[in-house]
């Protein structure tokens, strides 16, 4: 009775390991890019500018000629 209930033990243990490691490996493939590029305003007299930056460098993605320059550069224009 004693190797029954073990072996019950090593079954339900190897069980809840393969679970664990399923969610894991399932759990991997989503990758969430919420948060990944932000919206800037900044007004000067009459003019409004947009910009879109890429919040893992800071570098501005869509705006005229100052595409591609960090954003810091581009705000004291």
């Amino acid at each position: 009775m004693d190797s029954n209930r073990s072996s019950q033990k090593a079954f339900y243990l190897l069980l809840g390991l393969l679970l664990v490691s399923a969610l894991f490996l399932l759990g991997a493939t989503y990758e969430n890019t919420n948060g990944r590029y932000r919206m800037s305003v900044i007004t000067r007299g009459n003019f409004t500018d947009i910009f879109v930056i890429d919040t893992t460098t800071g570098v501005v993605k869509y705006v005229g000629k100052d595409e591609g320059k960090p954003f810091e550069e581009i705000k004291g224009k």
